[in-house]
């Protein structure tokens, strides 16, 4: 498990090459900002510095937002310094993704051009507060909004959120506010509704979508405001409702002055990926199932209530009663359960299983298929479980379980199941159990059990006593986890939860019998639970009027909770690369560590959900990046979610729609995103003001690279090379990066002193060695040392590591500790250089003379060294091992004409398995 930075998601949201400007307004070549390598961290920063700065387009960065970025910055209003986030008139989605294009955002900043609502992605927003939290910022979240039709008069408002950590763009969802001023005259309220006491409809301020305005959003005035349903009007209107919505703008103004960028190591940077989402597509549904058997409506009448996956085959289950090709195509009875290809989608008529009632859920057991449900075999008035061979439908041989119950008018269901070790663990509306080969009399139970995998016969020893039904149950090694509508198990209390031992008898886990969790309501009898899973640490529970909770496992002391507006009961959970999936029949707002309904309290954010969110699995955290396009027939939404092998997440219930309008049939998937980062550019170079490097290949095609100068990124380019605006002395590093916003590893540091640099030992240097436990004393060392006798190389030279250029015999242990490298360049005037750049690489330790003379020692001892000198310490990390150690030593040893660098390379110990040598020199003036 861990959680999860988006600064990968926020350069794949925008990135940009240094070539591109802004079309309007042009900001002069001098200002700060004017280019990527002058951004600055905020357009007030930009204000500060040069007051004269005019209203435009200017580059920002900060540490969060990673790449430089091209802003609209007001430098006119109340000071200047405020950064264009989103504009547009009717029709805001006010989606965590933003809307449009950034581009858009800085483009068309007014007139009717800007009335189509865009704005910026919540990660960079996010960026541009570089991590600050939203209700720190001074002055607070600016609307400025036409006050007349031509869009000759302004109104100023400004909110002032009283406790907001992150962005969120839901405004509607009614963030509270310390304060709120409507051209300086104070009001109250939130973000949903604002308004000034007795000030007229001119001094209010909604977000929420009414019918009236066909469920448009925008930052509407009051009933008595006018408009007009025209291209041209800065005040629109649907019809004559009133409460027009004016074309508006929302800027924040971060004082941000210094950017604090973290120095960057000569080594480099790690590669990074995105957060590990599953997409917000949908994929290709070429089949679903259809039409609900006997009708009927609500929760109790959905398509699909079960998935479970074997081998490649997905199981559908539910009270469906067709499977269909497509929106239109031909129907085929199989009512209940059927299956499909897990790759395809393709529906696999080889199993045709015939049932008489519905399938609540399925557990894939090895070489049989478990499902309960509600169908019943009249001859024996039993019913709701059985295994079936997962190739035909047809019921397994040599397994049986049999569900009854004392009172013959009480329907006998299973209503959930989970597969743990040798047993099957079942529950729902039943007293009696039996089965096995030999069936026998039946067990008293009471609404739970558990049956061997093998063949169904039941556990008599282990038999919780539940006085209501189980919605949902989770099977660990240790623990058995109960969510659903009972209030006592054992005769103890218990809540509508419980956790049971897997051990005989079933008891309530010892510590947690007062079962810690907050319901969401009150009101007892709606305290139900529906989902109850754990996922490593934590156990996640749903249900409960609109409530999804995450508690300790251990102590089951809450941690995070969520309440979903409108709509909202939570129906099933899965964790799927340190992500949690949460599903429900919502469709608004989901609000973060709130822990009331239906008037939630607490809160410290509200975002978007549809159907699905998903949580950071180790801390909790909502994650508003994922935010698929989904539609239900009813409402319902997903009752299942599972994982499949490929990286996909299905989902299903009475799903109808998926991205773009793709028709579902009852079920869906969305697969993982691309999460590999990109190789690492090779042989980063500088060439006058010119840096190369040569192209990586990528899966997407479409790589980027960024150029990172000292401790930031100053471009970002789609070539392979990059002129520097500015010359000075600094360290140069390159990363790829491709269309998800996977980044690479950064090459090694290039570095420039300022004036002329000229590469003396190149990373192509031929050079002479010798590893033959031989003790060279110190004569190897000068320029007149006859190396003619030892072996020729390139770097980098070494063995153990499948990376050397020039593989030098390991030989068996004990090896020799001591290797000994040289090599000889020619210079013409030495007085050209003030300095000698050295970039080492060494496992273990090293000692570095250039024309006999030591200038560089790194993981060795003080003193003289001989050939059995051991380094000071193993490199255990590869990182370590090729990482380039910088030395700069004067350049008065060198002399006009040949001039020698002589290394001695040190082994930690004679049974080391890997040595590794490289060295780089440059004179610079």
């Amino acid at each position: 498990m861990r959680s999860f930075a988006r600064p990968a998601v926020l350069a794949a949201a925008a990135l940009v090459t240094a070539a591109v400007m802004p079309a309007l307004p042009a900001v002069a070549e001098t200002s700060p900002g004017s280019t990527p390598d002058t951004a600055a961290p905020s357009c007030w920063a930009i204000k500060q510095s040069h007051p004269s700065s005019a209203d435009g387009v200017y580059w920002l960065q900060t540490p969060a937002l990673v790449t430089p970025q091209q802003f609209y910055c007001d430098m006119t209003t109340d000071g200047g310094g405020w950064v264009l986030i989103g504009r547009g008139r009717q029709g805001w989605n006010f989606q965590y993704g933003g809307q449009g294009t950034p581009a858009e955002v800085r483009g068309s900043v007014t007139g009717t051009t800007a009335f189509k609502p865009a704005a910026l992605p919540g990660d960079t927003v996010a960026g541009l507060l570089d991590g600050g939290r939203v209700d720190a910022l001074a002055d607070g979240i600016r609307i400025r909004r036409a006050a007349d039709a031509a869009g000759t008069t302004w109104q100023e408002v400004r909110w002032k959120p009283s406790s907001l950590k992150s962005w969120s763009w839901t405004f509607d969802a009614g963030h509270p506010l310390s304060s709120v001023t409507f051209d300086g005259v104070r009001g109250s309220g939130t973000t949903a509704s604002a308004a000034v006491a007795l000030g007229g409809d001119r001094r209010r301020l909604t977000t929420t979508k009414v019918a009236a305005h066909a469920y448009q959003r925008g930052f509407a005035y009051g009933t008595s405001v006018t408009g007009a349903n025209n291209g041209t009007s800065h005040l629109w209107q649907n019809a004559s409702e009133g409460e027009a919505i004016p074309f508006a703008q929302v800027f924040i103004r971060p004082r941000l002055l210094k950017a604090d960028f973290t120095a960057i190591p000569a080594s480099g940077l790690p590669a990074s990926t995105v957060e590990p989402l599953v997409s917000n597509r949908t994929s290709p549904s070429p089949w679903g199932v259809t039409g609900v058997v006997g009708g009927g409506s609500g929760e109790q009448n959905v398509e699909v209530q079960s998935l479970a996956v074997l081998g490649d085959t997905l199981y559908v289950g539910g009270k469906f009663e067709y499977v269909q090709q497509g929106a239109a195509g031909a129907k085929t009875r199989q009512p209940y359960l059927a299956a499909f290809d897990v790759r395809t989608g393709e529906w696999k008529p080889g199993f045709r299983p015939v049932l008489n009632g519905q399938v609540w859920d399925i557990q894939a057991a090895g070489s049989k298929l478990v499902i309960a449900g509600e169908f019943r075999d009249a001859a024996t008035d039993s019913g709701g479980l059985m295994a079936l061979d997962p190739a035909t439908g047809a019921p397994a041989t040599g397994w049986k379980s049999t569900l009854s119950h004392t009172n013959t008018a009480t329907p006998v269901l299973a209503r959930t199941l989970d597969l743990e070790g040798d047993w099957i663990y079942v529950g729902g509306q039943f007293n009696r159990i039996s089965g096995g080969a030999a069936a026998g009399t039946p067990i008293t139970v009471s609404r739970a059990a558990r049956v061997r995998v093998s063949d169904g016969k039941p556990d008599g020893t282990w038999k919780p006593n539940l006085n209501g039904v189980p919605m949902e149950l989770d099977a660990t090694a240790e623990r058995v986890y109960f969510g659903g509508h009972f209030t006592t198990v054992g005769g103890k209390a218990a809540r509508k939860l419980a956790v049971l031992t897997t051990s005989s008898p079933a008891t309530q886990v010892a510590g947690l019998q007062d079962q810690n969790w907050r319901p969401s309501t009150s009101t007892v009898q709606k305290q139900y639970r529906q989902v109850i899973r754990e996922f490593g640490d934590h156990v996640w529970i749903g249900g409960s009027e609109h409530d999804f909770q995450m508690y300790t496992k251990d102590t089951f002391e809450r941690v995070r909770g969520n309440i979903t507006l409108k709509g909202g009961d939570f129906q099933s959970a899965v964790e799927i690369d340190g992500v949690v999936y949460g599903s429900c029949h919502c469709g608004d707002f989901v609000y973060n560590d709130a822990s009331a309904y239906p008037a939630p309290t607490g809160w410290s954010n509200a975002h978007q959900i549809v159907f699905i969110g998903a949580w950071d699995a180790k801390t909790g955290e909502y994650l508003p990046n994922f935010a698929p396009v989904l539609d239900s027939r009813a409402g319902n939404g997903p009752w299942e979610l599972i994982e499949d092998g490929n990286g996909c997440l299905w989902f299903g219930g009475d799903m109808s729609r998926g991205a773009g309008g793709q028709w579902l049939g009852g079920f869906g998937r969305l697969c993982g995103t691309d999460r590999t980062a990109p190789a690492t550019p090779a042989n980063p170079r500088m060439n006058g003001t010119a840096l190369s490097w040569n192209a990586v290949g990528d899966s997407s095609s479409q790589v980027r690279y960024e150029v990172l100068r000292d401790d930031r990124v100053v471009a970002v380019v789609s070539g392979t090379s990059w002129t520097e605006p500015a010359p000075g002395a600094h360290r140069y590093f390159v990363r790829a990066i491709d269309a998800a916003g996977n980044r690479s590893a950064t090459t090694d540091a290039v570095s420039t002193s300022g004036g002329r640099q000229d590469t003396l030992v190149g990373e192509a240097a031929s050079w002479r060695w010798a590893h033959d436990g031989t003790d060279q004393g110190s004569a190897w060392r000068q320029t007149a040392f006859d190396d003619s006798a030892w072996s020729t190389g390139q770097a980098e030279l070494g063995f153990g590591d499948s990376d050397e250029k020039t593989l030098i015999p390991a030989g068996t242990t004990p090896r020799p500790i001591t290797a000994y490298f040289r090599t000889a360049f020619t210079v013409t005037d030495p007085a050209a250089y003030r300095k000698l750049l050295i970039d080492l690489v060494r496992d273990d330790g090293a000692v570095v003379y250039v024309n006999g003379v030591e200038v560089a020692r790194d993981n060795l001892p003080a003193g003289a060294v001989t050939n059995s000198t051991p380094a000071l310490t193993g490199l255990q990390e590869r990182a370590d091992e090729r990482a380039k150690v910088r030395f700069e030593v004067p350049a008065g040893l060198l002399v006009a004409g040949r001039n020698t660098v002589a290394v001695e390379v040190h082994q930690a110990n004679a049974w080391s398995a890997d040595l590794s040598f490289a060295l780089t020199m440059a004179g610079a003036s």
